[in-house]
């Protein structure tokens, strides 16, 4: 019954690396090598998830990348503090203009504060825009008019990584690429592998159905250890996912 658990996430970055895939952050991959799996996680809601994923990644010796909003909620000195330790990258998840509604002078501006704060814990030079569903504002179009690379940003992960060659899973929707519920969490173009649940890309794993390059986003406030709280968050994603799938339908944002 259980799916999304740490349990679950447990195994299948035990399978890929079992079967041969490099498990590395977004700071530190290889382009050129023959087969990874690119470790990406976008902190939208549960600080505490994030330290219980940072610190099973710890326990297998994995090294990933974490991209903190800068919100109330989530960006917390002792958790990003903690996720350092623990031997991640830390990146920043912006949504500059979503939150200035599309005022790119001040979304700029805000970029810039926001970097500099959470540059005081760690020397963040990657990116990662923050999908901001109810906003009709694409956050990754502040670059349409600004450069990141001016702010000693070296990789922006909607921008910079060739998913022609990198096939994107990401687990949006509580379910790996569900694009039915996905707003701007997607990528257009490269390889289609349906993916039923975290059993049945596991197995795909198993039987070398996958592409060799890989990049994994897995939110970790999707998971939770079996139990209430799981349930609780589970029918929170759905009711967002109906929400999102009204909004796809009617073509409000693109």
């Amino acid at each position: 019954m259980y799916d999304f658990t740490f349990i679950k996430y447990r195994q299948l970055l035990e399978t890929f690396y079992a079967y041969g895939w490099e498990l590395t952050s977004v700071n530190h991959y290889n382009k050129n090598a023959d087969k990874f799996v690119i470790l990406r996680h976008d902190v939208d809601r549960f600080p505490n998830q994030t330290l219980q994923m940072a610190k099973l990644e710890k326990s297998i010796n994995v090294q990933s990348t974490y991209y903190f909003r800068i919100t109330k909620n989530v960006f917390k000195e002792s958790v990003i503090k903690q996720v350092i330790n623990y031997g991640h990258d830390i990146g920043y998840h912006y949504e500059d203009l979503a939150k200035h509604h599309g005022n790119t002078e001040v979304a700029i501006k805000s970029f810039e504060i926001n970097l500099n704060k959470i540059r005081n814990y760690y020397p963040v030079n990657s990116i990662c825009m923050h999908g901001s569903p109810t906003s009709i504002y694409d956050n990754k179009k502040l670059w349409e008019k600004y450069n990141y690379k001016s702010f000693g940003i070296v990789l922006d992960t909607s921008i910079d990584i060739d998913y022609k060659s990198v096939f994107y899973i990401s687990d949006n929707g509580f379910g790996w690429n569900r694009t039915s519920t996905s707003i701007r969490d997607k990528i257009d173009y490269g390889e289609k592998i349906a993916i039923k649940s975290t059993d049945h890309l596991i197995n795909l794993i198993k039987n070398n159905e996958l592409p060799q390059k890989i990049m994994l986003n897995a939110h970790p406030d999707t998971f939770f250890n079996p139990g209430f709280k799981w349930v609780l968050n589970y029918s929170f994603i759905n009711s967002k996912n109906v929400i999102k799938w009204i909004v796809i339908k009617t073509g409000i944002i693109k």
